[in-house]
């Protein structure tokens, strides 16, 4: 496959794309985080493509429902790439990962008609304390087991990202 670089630079950098490897790739959650409706997944599909982080393993956090983002060189991520539309929406974002996560800059993969496109993004990598199990987080235990939890816990809840509007939203 033929590789091509793919640069998705602003002088705002919050607007890069952002790759999620974890709870958001539950396009619910992710709906929920940016509109504050988890029935708005629809939205939110056409931000996000397939991608893959190589250099980089997902593994399970002991006793949290979310995973780790941790440098490994010889292992590769699957997840989504998401492109904001707006500043509002990135913020939300990070206010939704929190301090335990600090934002890295990465390539990611997207194949594109048969083309490996490399796209510059960030990601939310592991700065956190708890302890780290050496198996890989699984988004459709996640799904099955605690996703519904989830949504009931953030329900009437809304991640505050500033006052632009959102894609989809009514004046």
């Amino acid at each position: 496959m033929n590789l091509i670089q793919a640069e998705y630079t602003t002088d705002d950098s919050t607007l890069r794309p952002l790759f999620l490897y974890g709870t958001l790739r539950a396009l619910p959650l992710l709906a929920w985080a940016l509109t504050g409706d988890h029935r708005k997944h629809d939205q939110i599909i056409p931000l996000t493509e397939a991608a893959t982080l190589p250099g980089f393993s997902r593994l399970s956090i002991i006793g949290k429902d979310y995973p780790a983002l941790v440098r490994e060189p010889s292992s590769t991520t699957d997840g989504l790439l998401f492109r904001p539309q707006t500043r509002s929406q990135r913020r939300k974002l990070d206010d939704f990962e929190g301090e335990s996560y600090e934002v890295t800059p990465v390539t990611v993969i997207v194949e594109k008609h048969g083309m490996q496109e490399r796209v510059d993004a960030d990601v939310y990598l592991w700065n956190g304390d708890a302890e780290l199990s050496s198996l890989p987080w699984d988004l459709e235990v996640f799904k099955r087991d605690r996703l519904e939890d989830w949504l009931d816990i953030f329900s009437g809840m809304e991640l505050v990202g500033g006052d632009e509007e959102q894609p989809g939203s009514e004046p």
